[in-house]
């Protein structure tokens, strides 16, 4: 996780330099919905969870990230 925490920031840092300072929204737009999906999993309704991780294998499976 904290791999994945330290790329993210630093690719951040670099859209911010870039001019793309929209990637905050992104960024804890999907911090959200991970949490959203935690927390009604926890709930006990796993939908937005099942949901979040086939949509993520779908997209990483045709673009995998660059490290």
């Amino acid at each position: 996780m904290e791999f994945w925490l330290r790329l993210a920031r630093s690719r951040i840092a670099k859209d911010v330099k870039a001019g793309r300072g929209d990637v905050h929204i992104g960024f804890a737009l999907v911090c959200r919905l991970f949490i959203t999906a935690m927390d009604k999993r926890a709930e006990g309704d796993g939908r937005i969870w099942s949901d979040l991780l086939q949509y993520a294998e779908q997209v990483v499976a045709k673009h995998p990230p660059r490290h």
